[in-house]
């Protein structure tokens, strides 16, 4: 297996001489930490374990959220906090994704671009939820920020996990979604979502940036923008499928097959066949890709709506109340010990830090 770390060491210094004037900092912090993690550069840890007593030195993380080898846990431990929350509905995952002529925006102006995809999708579910003829509640739902494909092209989309139902406006009652005559639960219309959401992203453009609203061609704002809505079951496979992009880069290590003659080999999945594929990239085409989904330093990933939101409890626990859902107010079993602490000759998680040592200064 090839790590993502000896790929940018090899060709990162030549795309620095390339494009290191126009790199913006987030992409320039992303290198030099992947590059360090988990190497004398980033200091470690001298263990002993209380079992055997044998001593183990480990490197320290950089715990960028664009490194593949860092984020497994807090991906987990969000996992775990997310599935305690759901509730016994049906669920919905809910994308909106922005049309093709408007993926430069997000690469130039990260913040403006993806900042509006999340906050105009999230008002266009509120918004249309409130109908009284669509809903006529709150809803509260989670959204997670996707920018890329599986090749590792550019493709902004938001991903919401949704309950079926929401709160009446007075909070007293409970709506639940409809019910199709096949059985299946019905959450909103899709074709209403994409047209009221290119309707909020077009006039925040034209509000905020003219210029560029009349750079961009009629037909963007006329043609259907992609909404996709399906049934997510009780909510727990959405929630897993969702926690792989909390914490995770666009490449996994394991995806790496070969680096040879300036060009990088990796795997993939086809979406429509689900047919396992490689591609081949030049190596500075492989890094550009890489690090156009570096997100700026603020830019969250993943961000909480109505009274799913943190600073809503209260009302969480009235709709968990109206469900007869319980409320569990402690974890419902101790956490497992962290990894770094298994002892790598008797594995017992049993290692006690009887060292420091600092950055650049470690073995």
């Amino acid at each position: 297996m090839i790590e993502l770390a000896e790929v940018l060491h090899r060709h990162a210094p030549e795309y620095r001489r390339c494009h290191g004037a126009c790199m913006p900092p987030a992409q320039h912090r992303a290198l030099r930490a992947i590059q360090g993690c988990r190497t004398p550069e980033m200091g470690g840890h001298l263990y002993r374990c209380g079992e055997c007593t044998a001593t183990h030195f480990g490197f320290h993380s950089c715990n960028h959220r664009s490194c593949p080898k860092c984020g497994g846990a807090k991906a987990e431990a969000w996992r775990e906090r997310r599935q305690r929350d759901l509730l016994p509905v049906p669920y919905f995952l809910v994308t909106f994704t922005l049309p093709e002529e408007l993926r430069a925006l997000c690469q130039r102006e990260p913040e403006l671009g993806y900042t509006l995809l999340f906050r105009e999708s999230a008002g266009t579910l509120q918004e249309i939820a409130a109908n009284p003829r669509h809903l006529g509640a709150e809803l509260g739902f989670i959204g997670v920020r996707h920018t890329w494909t599986r090749e590792l092209l550019c493709h902004p989309h938001v991903h919401y996990i949704v309950p079926g139902g929401g709160l009446r406006e007075d909070g007293r009652k409970w709506r639940k979604c409809r019910t199709l005559q096949d059985g299946s639960p019905f959450l909103l219309p899709v074709q209403v979502l994409s047209r009221r959401f290119r309707t909020r992203f077009a006039e925040a453009r034209r509000t905020q940036e003219p210029e560029f609203f009349r750079t961009v061609p009629g037909r963007v704002w006329e043609k259907e923008w992609v909404v996709h809505s399906q049934p997510a079951g009780r909510g727990h496979e959405a929630v897993g499928y969702l926690a792989r992009y909390v914490q995770h880069t666009a490449l996994g290590n394991k995806r790496i097959l070969s680096d040879q003659d300036g060009r990088i080999t990796f795997t993939y999945t086809e979406s429509g066949t689900g047919a396992a594929k490689t591609l081949t990239l030049e190596a500075m085409e492989f890094l550009r890709r890489i690090l156009s989904h570096v997100l700026p330093r603020g830019l969250h990933k993943v961000r909480y709506f109505g009274w799913l939101h943190p600073n809503a409890r209260k009302r969480y626990h009235k709709v968990a109340t109206l469900l007869d859902a319980p409320i569990l107010l402690t974890h419902p079993k101790p956490p497992d010990p962290p990894m770094h602490l298994r002892c790598p000759h008797c594995g017992a998680f049993a290692r006690q830090i009887v060292g420091r040592f600092p950055h650049a200064r470690a073995p």
